[in-house]
């Protein structure tokens, strides 16, 4: 074993190893807390309006834990495939997918450039179909369990064929796109390439909501009455022009909730689920979508994507890095070809890069957070009061069985939000 591969095998063990200290100590804490607010009956629990939120609490400790457990396993798994695959499994698919598609030193033109993004999609669908088993157990046992799966068998692989579909028509254009600028400007593909995969981002921001979700789900406008007159009453004040209000029919597959806006400039569009309709009033959702607004009227959505942006550049940078030590891929099993590593590389750092960010996302998570209490303070100013925005947060927490009582140190690492109690508090702040 060389000095790559252990400090490889030091990266994935101490990732896990972190998670599952993180995941034991939220599963302790999480028992903990419902022992200490069940034995004083809630009256050490924090004050919510009518109790509401705690009707559904014993069920959403059980589905918080059960999640947990699965999870132990699920880490366990992939810890283990991941470290079979680097170190065995990587460098022979690679080799029996080149031979099969004729790929090869000798082989240069459009036709290499078409073969490799075919080698990269087809490798990396193959790849994620290992943790389909665990996906499926997910989907029909836990979920369905605590009555959250509305999905069958059938529309399940129906999803994945359609996955599987788009991950060649979407993705196959962009790696062409990639491996092109690479043979074509060896010295600065990375760069004219982030120019071209932020362009393409933009595009899909506006054709998302078009063509591709409609492959899923039924979108369908929202109809007149009140609650159309209350969002559209929200949007011309706030200055958010919104091309189309509309009803997505995610009770198909989940008893989830959620709503959110796609594309942006006048292609943006406001979706609901109709989950989201059922279980809030029309107040709540009117603070729900006020919330969302206010994401893009304070700029996290463009800071997000410079930031995206930027992150893309030092990406491919360190690509195009890689792409000239020859001991790396040699480390791994893989014969070096000067110019013919490109998707050995996307392959191995598919695998090792998630080893490194994981430690920068309490980071990333802080800065989310804090634009979640933004927005949060913007749908309060604009509403007039937090009640409503308090009122739907508790009722999605209800409903979600959402954990109300996460360990600071796992929130810190795996929650983009906060806790519903740190954001009642902010909105309830000097009111």
């Amino acid at each position: 074993m060389n000095v790559l591969q252990i400090l490889f095998l030091v990266l994935l063990g101490a990732k896990f190893f972190a998670d599952f200290a993180l995941d034991w100590t939220n599963r302790s804490y999480v028992l903990k807390k419902a022992k200490e607010f069940e034995a004083n009956g809630f009256a050490t629990a924090p004050k919510v309006r009518d109790g509401e939120l705690y009707k559904n609490y014993g069920k959403s400790v059980d589905y918080t834990v059960e999640k947990i457990d699965f999870g132990f396993f699920e880490m366990t798994y992939a810890a283990l495939w991941s470290a079979v695959l680097v170190l065995f499994l990587l460098a022979p698919i690679y080799d029996w997918t080149s031979g099969w598609l004729g790929m090869g030193a000798g082989v240069e033109g459009w036709s290499s450039i078409w073969r490799e993004g075919v080698a990269l999609i087809g490798i990396g669908v193959v790849l994620s179909w290992v943790s389909l088993p665990l996906d499926a157990y997910s989907t029909f046992r836990i979920e369905e369990k605590y009555g959250f799966n509305k999905s069958s068998v059938g529309l399940w692989l129906t999803d994945l064929a359609k996955s599987v579909l788009l991950a060649f028509a979407i993705g196959l254009p962009v790696m062409w796109a990639l491996i092109a600028f690479f043979y074509a400007f060896p010295q600065s593909w990375w760069i004219i390439g982030q120019c071209v995969l932020f362009g393409f981002q933009l595009f899909l921001l506006v054709v998302f909501p078009k063509w591709i979700l409609p492959l899923f789900n039924k979108l369908t406008p929202l109809p007149e009455g009140e609650l159309r007159d209350r969002l559209e009453a929200l949007a011309k004040r706030t200055g958010f022009i919104a091309e189309k209000i509309e009803v997505i029919d995610g009770s198909k597959r989940s008893g989830h909730s959620n709503a959110f806006f796609t594309g942006f400039g006048k292609w943006r569009r406001i979706v609901i689920y109709d989950t989201l309709i059922k279980q809030l009033s029309s107040e709540e959702i009117e603070a729900v979508l006020a919330h969302e607004i206010g994401h893009s009227r304070r700029g996290h959505i463009t800071k997000r994507l410079i930031i995206g942006f930027f992150s893309g550049f030092i990406t491919l940078g360190l690509i195009a890095w890689i792409l000239n030590q020859a001991v790396f891929f040699e480390s791994f099993g893989f014969a070096y070809v000067e110019g013919k590593m490109f998707v050995p590389a996307l392959l191995l750092l598919s695998q090792i890069l998630p080893l490194i960010t994981f430690w920068t996302s309490p980071i990333s998570n802080y800065f989310s957070r804090k634009h979640e209490y933004e927005a949060d303070a913007f749908a309060r100013e604009v509403i007039g009061s937090p009640e409503p925005l308090v009122a739907a947060l508790e009722k999605l927490h209800t409903e979600n069985l959402s954990n109300l009582t996460p360990h600071p140190l796992f929130s810190a690492f795996h929650y983009s939000h906060p806790t519903l109690f740190e954001r009642v508090e902010a909105l309830r702040k000097n009111v």
